[in-house]
């Protein structure tokens, strides 16, 4: 089983949710308000000096599922270079 943090611009949270959808993927916690400074972008910390915010999914789901998400966010990534979008994926090793 593998975890996704998936954090995005709000512009693309449409194309993020059709991504999950494509995946077969229905279980998923949202988080909608994050603020943040990245490697690659703008810091978006909802202040006048750094506008913005971004939200985020965490998705814990088998390794196939996972990987198909994976796959599909990919090209998402290459097309939405200026809104923002980075995958993160760590193994699960327990859930409670």
């Amino acid at each position: 089983m593998k975890a996704l943090l998936i954090i995005f611009a709000p512009a693309i949270e449409c194309e993020v949710m059709n991504c999950l959808e494509k995946a077969q993927i229905k279980k998923y916690t949202r988080l909608p308000y994050l603020q943040g400074v990245g490697g690659h972008s703008e810091p978006r910390l909802d202040t006048q000096v750094w506008p913005g915010s971004n939200a985020a999914l965490l998705v814990a789901a088998e390794n196939a599922a996972c990987e198909k998400l994976f796959a599909l966010l990919k090209p998402l990534k290459q097309q939405e270079l200026e809104e923002g979008l980075k995958v993160f994926a760590f193994p699960v090793e327990e859930i409670i």
